[in-house]
């Protein structure tokens, strides 16, 4: 009886070690694939970065209409601050 358990032991150790082996490999596989498609850092390619956004000029004046929104202070007054934010 005590040999028996020793002998599953053992093919089980041996199963397991086998299926670690075939994961390792499916992930340096992945892991090559993600180099060759997206460069070393795993980010963005060279040459498919995102366009940089356009600043605003800082030499304008913006107006952002604000009529029916909430707001807090005087009607007429001469700075207006804007917050706006989005929920997602």
């Amino acid at each position: 009886m005590k040999s028996l358990v020793l002998l599953l032991a053992a093919l089980s150790v041996g199963a397991c070690q086998n299926d670690t082996k075939n994961l390792n490999d499916k992930i340096d596989k992945l892991e090559k694939l993600i180099i060759a498609n997206c460069g070393q850092g795993g980010g963005r390619g060279a040459g498919n970065q995102r366009p940089q956004r356009p600043e605003p000029d800082r030499a304008k004046t913006y107006a952002v209409p604000i009529e029916g929104d909430p707001v807090i202070g005087r009607a007429d007054a001469k700075v207006t601050l804007v917050e706006a934010f989005d929920y997602a």
